[in-house]
Parts: structure tokens; sequence; C-alpha cells
């Protein structure tokens, strides 16, 4: 039976290809919550930039479908069906948003931003679709649905930026 032998100078043993394993610990244990920290930060940062991408696809195919009924180029069912797909494709990422966990300040306001721009998106669906169920000459028209979608759809791009920034 060999003898356990004296550890050497900062986790080396005085065997070669042996570590001892106690005395690199620490600092295993310092990097790991390091990368742990990072890597919830980054999770959250790309959980709300996809949420911001996939959100801003849904508003920007409801407002082709928007324009392509006021063109008469489309009918109300299928511009009906594109705004509720829309819809349910922003509630998934609001949820989806809302399920985080942010451990900072940062994160916790990006997190807000990002909640505060998706409920805007919900009310930019809301007055598109009521503007296709009151029909032509109703209030609100299409073209203010239009014009909601796309003020959601500038805050979007404005969050999408900050998310993006360092």
């Amino acid at each position: 039976m060999l003898a356990n032998p004296a550890p050497g100078p900062a986790g080396r043993s005085t065997h070669p290809g042996r570590t001892n394993v106690g005395a690199l610990a620490p600092a295993a244990s310092a990097l790991l919550g390091v990368a742990l920290l990072t890597g919830c930060s980054s999770g959250i940062t790309e959980s709300v930039s996809t949420a911001v991408k996939d959100s801003s696809s849904a508003v920007a195919t409801a407002r082709i479908a928007l324009r392509q009924d006021m063109a008469g180029k489309l009918t109300r069912a299928a511009t009906s069906t594109t705004l509720d797909d829309g819809l349910k494709e922003l509630q998934s990422s609001r949820s989806t948003v809302l399920k985080l966990s942010p451990a900072t300040t940062v994160d916790r306001g990006t997190q807000r931003q990002a909640l505060d721009a998706l409920d805007q998106c919900a009310a930019g669906f809301a007055t598109a679709r009521a503007a296709l169920a009151a029909g032509d000459g109703g209030t609100p028209s299409l073209a203010d649905g239009d014009k909601a979608l796309a003020d959601a759809q500038d805050v979007l791009k404005q969050l999408e930026s900050t998310v993006a920034s360092p």
C-alpha cells in the first residue's frame, strides 16, 4: 500500500500525474460561482432577446395582414387568423419573460422593460382586432390598428437595441 504523498505547491502532489483535488476546491468553487452568475445574467438577456425577436416577427406579420386587408387582397377571416396567431405568439413570449428569475437589479430592469413592451404590443393587437371587428368605416379603423402595431414595433426595436447593448 502506498502512503499518501505530502501535497506540493498549489494542488500539486509529489507524484507526477496526480493532483491534490482538495487544494483546488476553493478556487473551483469561486470560478463556478462566477460562471453561474454570469450564465444567469446572460440567460435573462438571451431569453428577453428571443422573446423580442419572436414578438417582432408576430407584429410584422400582423401589419402585413392588415395592409393586405386594407388593399382588398386578404379576407377578413385570414386577417383575423393572422392577428390571433400573432397574439398567441406574443402571449407565449410574455409568459416566457414573466417566468424568468432575474438575480440582479439590471436583470430585473430588463425583465420589466420587456414586459412593458410586450404589454404595449398586446394593446396594439387589441386595437387591430377591434378595428377588424368594426369593419369598414368603423372605429377604430384598420389604419388605427396598423398604427398601434407600428408603435409596438418601434418599442420592440428600442428594447432589442437596449438588450443587445453591453
